[in-house]
């Protein structure tokens, strides 16, 4: 059979290992992407307690911050379990079994 009458060859393996070699790379370069993020968040994380754990202690030590600290009134401030003064928050619980045809109950209570 002449050569211009053959069926031309493919590549064969070759691109079966390109492709492995690929996707290998891939991998490997999202695997240290991921593990860069992560080592920079836990980064930030350590940072803030480390800020945090600061700021405690200097709440602790001295009178005066604390003072200062009781004193701001903003949005920025934050104390755990506390409403910001003059913040008060009401709430009324009703149990009806009625078909919801009657008219709400007066919210305020009797009197």
């Amino acid at each position: 059979m002449a050569d211009d009458r053959r069926p031309s060859a493919g590549i064969g393996c070759l691109s079966t290992i390109i492709g492995a070699v690929v996707l290998a790379a891939v991998v490997v370069l999202f695997f240290f992407v991921g593990l860069v993020a992560l080592v920079v968040v836990a980064g930030l994380v350590v940072l803030g307690l480390i800020v945090w754990a600061v700021d405690r202690v200097l709440l602790a030590l001295s009178p005066a911050r604390r003072e200062r600290r009781a004193s701001q009134t903003g949005i920025f401030v934050w104390q755990s379990g506390q409403f910001p003064p003059g913040q008060v928050i009401e709430t009324t619980a009703t149990e009806s079994t009625g078909t919801g045809d009657e008219p709400p109950p007066d919210r305020l209570g009797p009197g």
